[in-house]
Order: structure tokens, then sequence, then C-alpha cells
């Protein structure tokens, strides 16, 4: 597959070429680019595959990168030094990133999955969803893996998430995701998250999403879709505390 490097920092560009050259076979790197410009007439001239792109430039940012392309055919793999709030926005949205400074295991993750997606032709999508939840305090959606691609779902219209083993159910009040991951990494994706409370191992819930809070004969939540949700005995007085946040 070939590749090119955007970065406008050449030892970053000569690390990650490196690394790439020693760890990721089967990649073969066609040129560097320090800037989003020289990148748009490189993917021009080549077919390229993968792209490995800085976010943080002069002039222009790496998003600006898909200004310049209607349909990408470019799988793109963001090096990036955000902040924990800005890693949340990559994962919620699905897009593939290394965190600077980038570790090899994660790199070779991150090719691995560049390579399965090619052709899913949602490039765009993520890129979209990944710019809306970058530039604002709070995740706006989040990208769903589904065996023919990815669903994008409104963060705000998820009722609650139900473990299911290895899996977690995503609950809305007209559809229901079976995903392939564990309930603790969506957890751990909306920590600090205001609006979304695990108050049992098996229930991450939106909170504006409840109807009735019943204390009596055990604390139960009551959801729009009928669906009555257990508060584990531990996690009752830490809710009760979260609840009167917002109680009038």
């Amino acid at each position: 597959m070939k590749a090119i490097l955007v970065d406008d920092e050449p030892n970053a560009r000569s690390l990650l070429r490196n690394l790439i050259n020693d760890h990721c076979k089967g990649i073969e790197i066609i040129e560097e680019a320090p800037d989003v410009k020289t990148a748009v007439k490189l993917l021009n001239k080549h077919a390229i595959d993968i792209v490995f792109l800085d976010i943080e430039m002069p002039n222009e940012n790496g998003f600006a990168l898909f200004d310049y392309f209607e349909n990408p055919t470019f799988e793109t793999i963001f090096c990036t030094a955000y902040s924990e709030y800005a890693i949340k926005a990559f994962e919620v949205s699905a897009a593939d990133y290394l965190l600077k400074p980038i570790s090899i295991s994660k790199l070779q993750l991150a090719v691995e999955k560049a390579i399965k997606q090619q052709g899913q032709n949602q490039i765009l999508q993520k890129i979209n969803l990944l710019k809306e939840n970058i530039t604002v305090n709070q995740l706006q959606k989040i990208a769903l893996p589904q065996a023919d691609g990815l669903t994008f779902l409104k963060i705000e219209d998820i009722l609650y998430f139900e473990a299911d083993g290895s899996y977690t159910h995503v609950i809305t009040n007209t559809e229901k995701y079976l995903i392939s991951k564990k309930i603790k990494e969506f957890d751990e994706l909306l920590q600090g998250d205001s609006r979304f409370f695990r108050v049992h191992r098996s229930y991450l819930v939106n909170i504006q999403m409840i109807l009735k809070y019943n204390k009596k004969e055990g604390s139960t939540l009551l959801f729009e879709n009928g669906k009555v949700i257990p508060v584990a005995r531990e996690k009752k007085s830490e809710f009760d505390e979260f609840i009167s946040r917002i109680s009038v």
C-alpha cells in the first residue's frame, strides 16, 4: 500500500518514516509533504492508499485536506498531540489516530485497521463527525461500527447502553444496535459527560431520557421505551448526589 506523510516538522516526518519502514510491512512511503497544499498535489499525482496526517500545521490545519476532495479514496491516520477530550472525539468518531510520541504497537494497529477499512467510503462522514465533536465542549455524535460499515448516531438520542458479555446494546427510542465493544469502553469514552451515569455494571444511562426515578421497593429508572433499569445498591448514593445537581 502506498502512503504519504503530511507534517510541517521534518523531524516528525523522519521519525514516522523510520517507524513505518521498520515495523509496518507492506506500506511504501511515496512522498512527504510539509503542508496541506503540497499534500493535495501529491494525492492528485499518485494513487495513495493511506495518508499519515498531522493536524496542527501553519496556514491550514490537517482537516483542510478534505476540503479539496469530493470523494476521497484514501484512508487517513491522524498524528496528533491533542488533549484527552480531543482523543475521545477521535474515538467516538471512529477516526484512526496516533498520539505523539508514537508507539510502535499503536502504529501497527492503526495501519491494520486502515487496511481493513479500505473501500468502505465513509471517510468524509467520519471526518465531518470528528470536526463536529472536536470543536465543541461536548460530544455530539458517535460512530457505531457495524458489519457493513458505520452508523452515525446523535449521542442525545441514546437512551442507555446495556452490557451483553463482550458486546453492548446501544438503545434509542426507535433502534437497537449490537456493538462488539464492552460497556466499559463506552463508560470510559463518556467519562465526564454530565448526561451519562453508570447506574449498574450492566447499564450506562442517559439521565436526560429518564421518565421516572422510583426509590420504593428498590431503586429503578423508567425510560421512554418502557424499560425499567435497576440502580445498583452500591451506586445509589452517588447517583442520588448526581441527580440532585439537576433537581429543581
